[in-house]
C-alpha cells in the first residue's frame, strides 16, 4: 500500500483516508507513576520530636522544613506545650532544620510572646545554619532567648 500526503489528509492509493497522524506519546519518568498512585506525602521533609529531660521542661527537637505548610502543625504542638500544667521552660530545637522561612520566624515571634503571658521560659537552638541566618537577618534574634545547644540552654534555665 503506498501512503501519499496530501495537504493536511493522508490519503490512500485505494481512495479512502487513513486517520490524521498522532502526536508522540510523552515519555514517563518512573516516579510519575509513583505520585499519581499517591506515594508521596503533604509534608515529607519535617519530623518532631519531643523529650523531656528534667521536671518541667520539654525540648521540642525539628528535623526538616519550616514553612508555611508545616508551621501550624508545629504552632499546634507549641500551643500544647506551653499550656501544659507544669512547663518551666521550653526548648525550641533548630539546629537540624535545613530550610525556614518567614512563616517558621513568625512562629517563634507567637511562641515567645506565649511564653512571656504564662510566665514560660522560652529557648530557641537555632544552630549555624539557615535557622540561624533567617533570625538574625530579621533581627528576630535579639528578641529571643537562643542559645549554641540544647545542653546550654539546660544550664542556663533557671528552676523556680
Amino acid at each position: 500500500m503506498i501512503i501519499s500526503r496530501t495537504g493536511s489528509k493522508a490519503v490512500v492509493d485505494n481512495d479512502t483516508e487513513a486517520a490524521p497522524p498522532q502526536p508522540p506519546t510523552p515519555t514517563r519518568h518512573s516516579w510519575e507513576g509513583e505520585l499519581s498512585q499517591g506515594a508521596h506525602r503533604l509534608d515529607p521533609a519535617l519530623r518532631m520530636s519531643i523529650q523531656r529531660p528534667a521536671p518541667g521542661i520539654a525540648v521540642i527537637g525539628m528535623d526538616g522544613e519550616i514553612d508555611l505548610s508545616t508551621a501550624p502543625r508545629i504552632a499546634e504542638l507549641i500551643r500544647q506545650r506551653l499550656t501544659a500544667a507544669v512547663l518551666h521552660a521550653l526548648i525550641i530545637d533548630l539546629h537540624k532544620v535545613s530550610f525556614i522561612d518567614t512563616a517558621g520566624a513568625e512562629l517563634l515571634v507567637r511562641a515567645q510572646r506565649r511564653a512571656e503571658q504564662r510566665g514560660i521560659d522560652l529557648h530557641v537552638v537555632p544552630g549555624t545554619g539557615c535557622a540561624k541566618r533567617i533570625l538574625k537577618l530579621t533581627g528576630i534574634d535579639v528578641g529571643l532567648n537562643c542559645h549554641d545547644s540544647v545542653d546550654t540552654a539546660l544550664a542556663q534555665h533557671r528552676m523556680p
